[in-house]
């Protein structure tokens, strides 16, 4: 069976639901803004991985997006795997990174995770390349139902516009609310995405630190938020995004309304024999509220990291680069706070740090 178009005539779900329906095995190919793969084997999807493609393993930046290792053991992973021919997935459980049943969950995940942003998707092509029986080359493969993939992406699609008004900022925080939710209620998941908002973290952070997909931590915040087991808080960057948001669209709206404008002479007014022209000259942008909105955003970063590791570890950090090491801290805020001229000053009598020139 060839099958091939373009995503503007023939959307993710029904491709997925021809080749379920006449179980089909082989590599449906997605090319649009970015590249996917789904691997299928008698109709059944098996992977989301394929080994031969040149672009980064969608598992290592799923992993690497919501926080799951640190620094350190990223390192350790990329040495074994220059040292050896063990697929990422044999080196997560062979360096006791993963348990087979943890893997299997994240594998999910990542095919859920993708399928929701495939349906997206209307613009760009795709190819499916049949293969006589099992597709070769796949490391640990799952077997997953195409329609209940399908009906928990649209379920998820469904509710996007429902968690964006809930939670429309990254700076959002979280305080403890009138209700403690039991323990015992709580999954390991949850558990963690709970010790994360408690911490103080913001939810940008909560959700680079999750440990799961972003629509999982964002609907358990939601979901606890109304149920009175979290209350919601504005913080400082949030009002300074909603003013420098209403600068940026009143200057959008200035320039897009210039450029309506002919292009000749403006006005031209004759007054007592002597002509001259009225010139409109675009307003000169200032980009202090760009730079002061980033500067708040690394504020933010390393605060939230700080306050997690205080949370776990029962104090503030000695350091910066500890926080990098210990995978609460991207290294490249660490650099831009060097070139900002920014120093960590940590005071132990007042139980606080300072983070500033």
């Amino acid at each position: 069976m060839a099958l091939e178009g373009k995503l503007s005539d023939f959307n993710l779900a029904e491709i997925l639901q021809l080749i379920a329906s006449q179980q089909k095995s082989g590599f449906l190919n997605l090319e649009a803004t970015r590249e996917m793969v789904f691997i299928f084997d008698k109709g059944q999807l098996i992977s989301t991985r394929d080994r031969r493609s040149a672009v980064r393993d969608p598992l290592e930046s799923f992993l690497r997006a919501y926080g799951y290792f640190t620094a350190e053991q990223w390192k350790h992973v990329e040495f074994v795997s220059l040292n050896s021919s063990l697929d990422l997935t044999e080196i997560l459980v062979s360096e006791n990174l993963f348990t087979l049943e943890e893997l299997e969950r994240v594998l999910r995940s990542l095919a859920q995770v993708m399928t929701t942003s495939g349906m997206k998707l209307r613009r760009g092509s795709y190819h499916f390349n049949t293969t006589k029986g099992t597709p070769p080359g796949i490391r640990h493969r799952v077997n997953m139902d195409v329609q209940g993939l399908l009906m928990e992406s649209a379920r998820r699609l469904d509710e996007e516009e429902i968690l964006q008004e809930a939670l429309p900022s990254p700076h959002l925080v979280f305080t403890q609310g009138d209700k403690v939710i039991p323990e015992e209620a709580l999954s390991p998941t949850g558990k963690h995405i709970m010790g994360l908002a408690l911490a103080g973290l913001p939810l940008g952070s909560i959700i680079r630190q999750g440990k799961i997909e972003s629509f999982v931590v964002r609907s358990l915040l939601r979901s606890w938020c109304e149920e009175g087991f979290l209350h919601l808080e504005e913080t400082e960057e949030m009002a300074g995004e909603d003013e420098a948001s209403g600068k940026s669209k009143r200057k959008l709206s200035i320039d897009l309304g210039l450029r309506r404008m002919p292009l000749v002479v403006l006005v031209v007014v004759v007054l007592a024999g002597l002509g001259w022209l009225r010139w409109s000259v675009p307003p000169v942008f200032d980009t202090a509220a760009g730079d002061q909105l980033r500067e708040n955003q690394i504020r933010s970063e390393v605060r939230a990291a700080a306050t997690l590791y205080r949370y776990k570890e029962g104090k503030w950090p000695a350091s910066l680069d500890l926080l990098v090491q210990e995978g609460k801290l991207a290294e490249g805020t660490l650099v831009t706070v060097g070139a900002l001229g920014w120093e960590y000053e940590l005071d132990r009598k007042k139980d606080r740090f300072h983070l500033g020139t």
